[in-house]
């Protein structure tokens, strides 16, 4: 939770390279400040031991030197205790920071008309403003100018009004009228230059910042992109004449080769009426794996016990003469959301809006088939060119077909690195909820252009993951904070704080777009946003000796 008096600043970047959590600027700026005001506060003390030490051999007024060394007294006190506070930075808070600044500039301005409030010791007050003036509290600033310039103008219109008598060392009684108004008056030009050059200052320090932090969550989204699109250029669709194209599987004409990935092959193909359709073919090194074999033939039973325009439609599988697997499958013209990110960085949040749309209601219909999809991600996402423009879920391979028990993958973590959930990480044993996040990890990564978790070893991006909250999403573009909280929501570590099921998902993005998002949702973001901040990082075991991300 951000302060409520502190200017508004980036709240956090990672460095580009850096493996550690995200850093706090504020806590930067914050320690900074502290340790200026331990300077300022020590200077303080020493100026208000030497006045009062001094001042029993001044002249003057017995009960004015009395009362100015009693004030010397209180400035130690105040600016020992300021010490003392400060060696726990948290306690020097806005509304500290304040009354000490208040407390100590009006001692000071009465301390100042002994000396002479047109003498060279009026400059401590400027001194005070340019301070707070610097402080990231514009509580604190503001006070604190207003109590000086207030009560300084006050003894010094006075003193040259005669309504105030001049008491002081550096007495003006023999000043001319219009100099000492003239004095009045320029030591207010001063205190308001004086506290205009702090503020532009702090201003500047503060733009600087965010420069530095806008620079480096470039680079962080740069540095993310380019993992992604190595990850993807090790799976990139090479089209070309292929090993198998001419040759005919139980009636399928097998075309040109459009795509190869780890698995296998994807060629154009047509089926006995003449009808385009694609055929998928495992790659003949992995023909001997059975695992391998299983987990080929289970896209086309997963995929067609899914009944639903969003998801391509099985036509047949089998096996060529060779023994290779082979499975017959709609031929969709378009690129996968993968493509489309690499050529724009992200898309437009209407767009993306859709796409959730579309993918939640596959997704509902592979949930009541007893289907979980487990790899979601980009690449398996497709976008057709045909109109209407239909989303449809691709790549059933790493499916868990729920109502067979399979053990295919046990005691295994199967996905895509970044846009696994938190429990599949663990282990095989997820449920829908698990497609729901990875859902909306990859609407994260479409709205923002930065994955949510990257890196360059797949063991670090899995304990992020696990254990770190990705960067604010308004940090790397502007939208929507109910948008925000909708992502926090999808995201949550706990598979308890999610939304149920993944249409709650697409109608809450939707009506956050649209500005029409329930209290009782926008709560419940709230209420996860302050347990567990963007950009923070969860321990491994809470308080309780529990996972945090494991369901409750």
């Amino acid at each position: 939770m951000r302060p409520t008096d502190w200017a508004p600043l980036p709240v956090s970047l990672r460095p580009p390279g850096d493996d550690s959590i995200t850093v706090d600027l504020r806590g930067v700026l914050h320690g900074e400040e502290v340790a200026r005001a331990r300077v300022f506060f020590r200077v303080i003390v020493v100026i208000a031991l030497t006045t009062g030490a001094f001042i029993p051999m001044l002249a003057g007024e017995g009960w004015l030197r009395l009362m100015s060394a009693a004030l010397c007294g209180l400035v130690v006190v105040v600016g020992a205790a300021a010490l003392l506070l400060l060696r726990r930075p948290e306690r020097y808070t806005p509304e500290v920071a304040a009354v000490v600044g208040v407390v100590c500039g009006t001692t000071a301005v009465i301390i100042i008309y002994y000396i002479g409030p047109f003498s060279a010791g009026a400059m401590v007050l400027t001194l005070g403003v340019y301070f707070f003036g610097t402080s990231h509290s514009r509580l604190a600033a503001r006070s604190t100018y207003a109590a000086i310039a207030a009560l300084y103008l006050v003894a010094s219109a006075g003193i040259a009004a005669g309504v105030v008598p001049d008491r002081s060392l550096f007495s003006t009684e023999l000043a001319q009228p219009f100099t000492r108004w003239f004095q009045v008056l320029m030591s207010q030009v001063i205190f308001g230059l004086t506290f205009y050059l702090a503020r532009s200052s702090r201003r500047a320090t503060e733009g600087a910042l965010e420069r530095v932090n806008r620079a480096n969550l470039e680079i962080h989204q740069r540095d993310a992109l380019l993992q992604e699109a190595r990850t993807e250029l090790a799976r990139a669709l090479r089209p070309g004449e292929g090993r198998h194209t001419g040759a005919v599987f139980d009636g399928f004409t097998v075309g040109e080769l459009i795509g190869r990935g780890a698995m296998g092959e994807v060629y154009r193909g047509e089926d006995k009426a003449g009808l385009p359709v694609a055929l998928k073919l495992l790659h003949p090194n992995l023909v001997d794996e059975p695992r391998k074999v299983k987990r080929f033939l289970r896209e086309a039973e997963a995929a067609a016990a899914v009944d639903s325009p969003h998801v391509p439609r099985v036509y047949g599988s089998g096996f060529s003469d060779e023994g290779t697997p082979f499975l017959a499958m709609e031929l969709l013209e378009g690129h996968d959301l993968g493509w489309h990110l690499r050529k724009t960085g992200r898309l437009d949040l209407e767009l993306v809006i859709e796409m959730v749309g579309h993918v939640a209601k596959a997704l509902a219909h592979v949930r009541e088939a007893g289907v979980v999809h487990r790899d979601l991600k980009p690449a398996n996402i497709f976008l057709t060119d045909s109109l209407p423009r239909t989303w449809k879920v691709l790549d059933f391979g790493l499916s868990k077909i729920i109502w067979e028990g399979s053990s295919l993958t046990r005691d295994q973590a199967v996905g895509t690195p970044s846009y696994m959930a938190p429990e599949q990480v663990r282990g095989p044993q997820v449920d829908h909820l698990a497609d729901l996040y990875a859902l909306t990890a990859i609407a994260y990564r479409a709205i923002t252009g930065t994955p949510p978790f990257s890196g360059h070893e797949v063991a670090k991006v899995l304990y992020r993951v696990a254990y770190q909250q990705p960067l604010c999403p308004g940090e790397l573009t502007r939208l929507p904070v109910d948008v925000e909280l909708v992502l926090a929501l999808g995201m949550a570590k706990r598979p308890d704080d999610r939304f149920t099921k993944v249409e709650q998902l697409a109608q809450a993005l939707r009506a956050a777009y649209d500005g029409e998002l329930d209290e009782s949702t926008r709560a419940r973001g709230w209420a996860l946003l302050r347990r567990y901040p963007w950009g923070s990082s969860l321990q491994p075991r809470d308080r309780g000796g529990r996972d945090p991300s494991a369901a409750a």
